[in-house]
């Protein structure tokens, strides 16, 4: 043989040799174990998932429960793993101070991608959010076909979207009923609330049961439910402020702080606090209010349309009897839709992952499987089907369900009474449309005022509101500071642009 062909099979020999054991000894069961090989497998995407990767940063208010922390870190970016090539990173900020931690994280430009807040706080972020339109175009069709066009209108300023609407569900006079403890209620030898009066009755007879009971504690979103008794007209409120009203009747933007509607609230809540209705170590103190209420010791609170619903279970695990249940004081009167959903989730300025922001939303809706694997997490393990209704297995809270909550989708709990169900699904009845609806106020131009006119507010103003401080002693000094403070220009500037837009939907009246 000659010697150039003996080098040849030497050399291929030797590469054979180095082949096989670098196969071997670089083969995932040499590293590691199977589930190794199975991890690597797991982490690449399906074929159309976008790229690259990306963690998804999102704010939520309140706290995270041991099971949505579980659910998250596993099934579920499991899923959006696969389906979406992202994972979720969640930040709970407590109810209590959520509005202001909220804004000191978007203030110093942390790189969140998404957050919740109600509909009506839009326009104050606007200056740390980005418009929508686009990514909604490119990203949400299911969004688009799950959510009614009327509810995207309302989060429209100067021809753009600023935040999604997730909420599609029944919401005529939100936050102007009254949520009682029904069991507690026919204790007591009652059936239902019509009145002030029967309120005060309810509070009288289980207090004289058990001291330990308490009873109407919210002063901030209260006064909508108190205007339907205390007056012959329709109001609604500007926003959770509570310095503005509009006449449902007449269209008219009104000062609310300067009405006499605002003394009649003032002293009926006075004489609640006199009467201890309304007590003075709770008032507050937001997070007390919640843990009386979660130990069941809440005779009736603001309703929401579906709190009798939604709270049902944190009052039956203090008491596994306890029922809720809504009522309208004044019930011949119509309800109005000031906004259609209270819900926004909105994207940042600075996201990292607008896109993969709307790809989410989208993804919830996208369906049913989807929706009720985030908001009731796996069946079987976290809720059960049960003649059409469903059944949770768990009592710690996953997603929020009111925030997604949809028509096309929605599921009543099996633990709540039929006739609950029926008055949420019959709410919209005898409903009509706010004057409010779809107008935002741009405060730009005032905002130094606003700035300095709520801090007067919340000094002088709610001590009032909670009837800690007298209306005829302190109400002068209050209402002369506020207008110290540019409360006038505030309202003057509110005035021109409602009137402007109530002058573009008269145009837009068909036969105008």
């Amino acid at each position: 043989m000659r010697k150039p062909a003996v080098t040849l099979m030497i050399t291929i020999f030797f590469l054979t040799i180095t082949c096989i054991l670098y196969s071997e000894y670089f083969r995932p069961e040499a590293s590691g174990t199977q589930g190794a090989q199975n991890a690597e497998a797991a982490e690449k995407p399906a074929g159309d998932a976008p790229q690259p990767f990306v963690t998804l940063k999102v704010i939520m208010p309140g706290d995270l429960s041991q099971r949505m922390g579980d659910f998250v870190g596993n099934e579920l970016n499991e899923r959006l793993k696969r389906e979406l090539n992202m994972k979720l990173e969640l930040t709970y900020i407590p109810w209590s101070n959520y509005q202001q931690k909220l804004e000191l994280a978007l203030s110093t430009g942390e790189n969140y991608d998404l957050f919740w807040y109600g509909a009506p706080f839009v326009t104050v972020y606007k200056s740390y959010i980005q418009p929508l339109d686009g990514l909604l175009e490119k990203y949400g069709p299911d969004l688009i076909r799950h959510i009614p066009e009327e509810n995207f209108k309302q989060n429209v300023i100067g021809g753009q979207l600023w935040a999604i609407p997730s909420q599609a569900f029944t919401s005529a006079g939100k936050f102007s009923s009254v949520m009682v403890r029904q069991d507690l209620l026919e204790q007591a030898g009652m059936s239902e609330i019509a009145t002030f009066a029967d309120l005060e009755l309810f509070y009288e007879k289980m207090h004289a049961m058990d001291p330990s009971y308490y009873g109407y504690l919210e002063t901030d979103r209260g006064h909508e439910m108190l205007w339907r008794e205390l007056s012959g007209r329709n109001y609604s409120a500007l926003d959770e402020r509570l310095l503005f009203m509009v006449d449902e009747d007449t269209g008219e933007i009104l000062s609310y702080v300067e009405s006499d509607l605002y003394k009649q609230v003032a002293h009926l809540r006075e004489s609640w606090v006199q009467k201890g209705i309304i007590d003075k170590n709770l008032v507050g103190n937001p997070a007390a209010k919640i843990d009386q209420e979660n130990a069941g010791k809440l005779l009736f609170r603001v309703g929401a349309v579906s709190r009798a619903m939604e709270n049902l279970q944190t009052v039956r695990n203090a008491n596994p009897k306890a029922r809720l249940r809504e009522y309208y004081l004044a019930k011949e009167k119509p309800k109005y839709i000031t906004t259609p959903s209270n819900e926004a989730f909105m994207i940042t300025a600075a996201a990292a992952n607008p896109e993969r922001a709307m790809m989410f939303m989208n993804w919830i809706l996208q369906s049913r499987e989807n929706y009720n694997f985030i908001i009731y997490g796996v069946e079987g393990k976290d809720y059960e089907l049960e003649d059409g209704k469903i059944r949770q297995l768990t009592n710690d809270q996953l997603m929020y369900e009111w925030m997604w909550r949809n028509k096309d989708y929605f599921i009543a709990p099996a633990s709540v009474e039929d006739e609950i169900i029926s008055d949420m699904l019959k709410n919209d009845e005898n409903s009509r449309i706010s004057k409010l609806f779809g107008f935002h106020f741009n405060e730009e131009s005032v905002k130094n005022e606003l700035a300095q006119v709520m801090a007067v507010y919340k000094e002088k103003f709610e001590p009032i509101n909670f009837g800690l401080a007298g209306y005829e002693e302190y109400y002068p000094d209050a209402i002369a500071d506020l207008k110290k403070a540019g409360f006038d220009t505030v309202f003057t500037e509110l005035k021109r642009q409602f009137a402007e837009f109530a002058a573009g939907r008269r145009a837009a009246e068909p036969g105008q």
